[in-house]
């Protein structure tokens, strides 16, 4: 146990001279926390980020401590959520956020933030997307087996779009595009009194 401790703090300590970014921390009773995100690591446990305070306290921040975080990259704005999946806690970026269904997905080395050389450890990889919808309920939709959990999600409220799964345009790197169909979809069956 030890050794992964140390292997963990390796991994930050090595990465911290990546840039800094300025946001926001928020914590799970709800208070915003301003400061510098420097760098999202991956560790043996999920993923961390190391967080410098408007003070210049340093911290690395692991997902169960804190509700999420918010910065600005490339003029975006990026937000993530901490959430737990299989023993597991991680970050995940907020890619479409909808009142049915929201998408995350798992942050990758895409950007000079993002240090994910640890998931080569992994024996298995966690999925890149993850649903939300309901009262905070929670799925992983793995590459493998998504056609058959979408079909099986969609289905009971959208059956026309449940049949499209797997089809041109309606394939795994369509999701971002399958949630705001669903969004919209739902959007319009909701009747106003």
């Amino acid at each position: 146990m030890r050794q992964l401790y140390l292997l963990a703090f390796l991994l930050v300590s090595g990465t911290l001279s990546a840039d800094a970014y300025r946001g926001f921390l928020l914590t799970k009773d709800g208070f915003q926390l301003t400061g510098y995100l420097n760098v999202l690591a991956y560790a043996p446990g999920g993923n961390l980020i190391t967080f410098t305070n408007d003070f210049g306290d340093e911290y690395t921040i692991h997902p169960f401590l804190v509700s999420g975080f918010g910065f600005n990259y490339n003029g975006e704005p990026l937000r993530f959520v901490s959430r737990r999946h299989e023993g597991m806690w991680y970050f995940l970026q907020e890619d479409v956020s909808g009142r049915a269904v929201s998408l995350y997905r798992l942050p990758r080395g895409g950007g000079r933030w993002v240090d994910d050389s640890m998931l080569r450890v992994f024996t298995e990889p966690p999925p890149e997307y993850y649903l939300e919808y309901g009262r905070g309920e929670f799925i992983a939709v793995p590459r493998g087996g998504y056609k058959r959990q979408l079909r099986n999600f969609f289905r009971p409220t959208s059956p026309g779009l449940a049949g499209k799964i797997g089809k041109r345009g309606y394939r795994y790197r369509d999701l971002p595009a399958m949630i705001k169909e669903y969004n919209e979809l739902s959007r319009r069956k909701r009747k106003r009194l």
